[in-house]
């Protein structure tokens, strides 16, 4: 026994440039599994706890014979170990058993209340096995007698590597702890219905959000095979989500749930656990059910609307039939009586020069009388009355006589008994897209299919233009492409156009207008005005 300060000794030889790596690292991060060169040059520091010189030294040389590069330090009482202790990081603490003022149970005490992670060793010339467990109960990692110091490096190595261990399993369960507390924070804050189910069918995480849903709380679910208030809805749900737990993720597969006496509009989405097979799968309830209810409202507008549209073209129609018939019957009754009357007068004037002005008003209320004609007609087209084929080919020759252009037209009907409605619409609608040819399209030639079998008409007009750009597809005071679809959505059809612009010299590709209506349209029009088409914005 002996008393002294702190006797501190490093291995012989030049020590690594830069700060030992003990010094920064975990203890026991180097050491553990190292051979004998990296050991050489990996230092260790350890405190040792020892009133007897000799003990020290012979322990050192114990670790370094054993290949242990070791930076030592020796202090025999509690002050001058919290000295050291406080100074520097050590890599491990050996501490003699028994010591005049001191002891190793002691030590061990002091080292767990600096917060000492590394490997704490006892050895001793003679301690007991009582002594021993207590020891190794109280957080020593090992001791070792003095009469067996061969066994003191694998025991230090073996500590050292229990400690990386340990703290690799430490930090671990904090990494874990923390995604678990962050896991139940999203799940309690998230508004969309989350819950994780096993393959097995039980539940493992039920959020907040699926308890206001489903008026199930966490404790009528957790652990608990997976069940909805109701039975059906239970398995449509765990059909649903069924390729997840397969492995196969599920995006916004729609669900209907009645819950609190009222029925909710779900989406549903699910993601595989991992293993495999899937050892379950986070389910996600999103509702949109006011969505559903919006769009269902606006569904009902837009139908309401169209009919309204309807109506409005229908009374539209209405008045220029009745109209044409008052010009037609009334106004062309007046002029032919009037040209009847000038020319009575006309044969019984003797003057000459009256006679010729009697003519000249001859001429020009026969002139009005065309005009009033060509009015009544296009206000409501005769040709109607004889069907939709003849009224379309009147059209084509009418327009292919007053601007030039050529006009074809190919049909597989010679006779086509459609409902008036349907005759009008079609009529205006081939009227306004040939219209929309001689204003915009700069064309030469206009081809016509109109086709029919027992369930559907078809109408395709296709011009050699210069076509369509996106800009005029897109202009909202487009109003007669507007017009055209109303009309097609009135009788329950699609329409699309399109023409990609062409510059340079012609021939052009031009642009193509089709419609396609049933011939034994439902009694409103198709809800939300869907298409199996694209719809083009409007051009004028």
């Amino acid at each position: 026994m002996f008393n002294r300060g702190p006797v501190s000794v490093q291995n012989a030889g030049p020590s690594a440039a830069g700060l030992p790596r003990f010094m920064t690292a975990a203890p026991g991060q180097a050491a553990s599994g190292l051979g004998p060169d990296a050991r050489e040059a990996t230092q260790l520091a350890i405190l040792f706890i020892e009133d007897s010189l000799a003990d020290f030294t012979l322990m050192r040389a114990v670790l370094v014979d054993a290949g242990l590069n070791v930076s030592a330090q020796c202090v025999d009482t509690e002050t001058t170990m919290r000295q050291a202790l406080a100074e520097r990081a050590w890599d491990a603490i050996i501490s003699d058993h028994s010591l005049p003022t001191f002891s190793g149970l002691r030590a061990l005490k002091v080292a767990k209340e600096v917060g000492f992670r590394g490997p704490f060793l006892i050895v001793s010339g003679a301690i007991g096995e009582e002594t021993a467990v207590e020891a190794m109960r109280a957080g020593a990692d090992d001791y070792v007698m003095k009469n067996n110091l061969r066994r003191l490096p694998p025991a230090l190595e073996r500590g050292l590597r229990e400690v990386q261990t340990r703290d690799q399993r430490q930090r671990a369960e904090t990494a874990l702890a923390s995604a678990h507390d962050q896991l139940n924070a999203v799940f309690s804050a998230t508004p969309v219905a989350l819950f994780a189910i096993s393959r097995e069918r039980t539940v493992t995480m039920w959020s907040p959000a699926c308890e206001d849903l489903t008026g199930l709380g966490s404790t009528d679910t957790l652990s608990r095979s997976f069940a909805l208030p109701s039975q059906p809805d239970t398995w449509k749900l765990l059909t649903l989500i069924a390729p997840a737990l397969d492995g196969t993720e599920v995006r916004g597969l729609p669900f209907s749930i009645e819950t609190k006496g009222e029925n909710r509009e779900l989406l549903v989405s699910a993601s595989p656990l991992s293993g495999s097979p899937p050892s379950g799968c986070v389910v996600a309830l999103s509702d949109v059910t006011h969505l559903a209810h919006a769009q269902a409202e606006l569904s009902r507008s837009e139908s309401q609307l169209r009919e309204l549209s309807r109506h409005t073209e229908r009374v539209r129609e209405n008045e220029r039939a009745e109209l044409a018939r008052e010009i037609h019957d009334d106004l062309g009754a007046l002029v032919t009586r009037i040209r009847a009357d000038l020319a009575l007068a006309r044969r019984r004037s003797r003057e000459k020069e009256t006679a010729q002005l009697l003519d000249e008003a001859e001429q020009m209320v026969a002139s009005l009388g065309e005009a009033i004609s060509r009015i009544a007609r296009a206000m409501r087209p005769p040709v109607l009355d004889f069907g939709i084929v003849a009224a379309i080919e009147w059209q084509a020759r009418d327009f292919a006589q007053h601007t030039g252009i050529t006009v074809n037209v190919h049909t597989n009907q010679d006779d086509l008994a459609l409902e008036l409605e349907q005759s009008i619409a079609v009529f205006r609608i081939f009227q306004e897209a040939l219209t929309n040819v001689f204003k915009h399209a700069q064309a030469t030639r206009v081809d016509v299919d109109l086709f029919a079998d027992d369930s559907t008409l078809s109408l395709e007009v296709r011009d050699n233009g210069i076509g369509l750009s996106s800009d005029s597809l897109r202009k909202r005071t487009s109003f007669g492409l507007r017009g055209m679809m109303e009309r097609v959505h009135g009788l329950g059809g699609w329409m699309d156009i399109g023409g990609s612009p062409q510059t340079g010299t012609p021939p052009f590709r031009g642009t193509t207008l089709m419609i396609s209506i049933p011939l034994n349209p439902p009694t409103l029009s198709l809800p939300g005005g869907k298409s199996p088409h694209h719809e083009p914005e409007d051009q004028e």
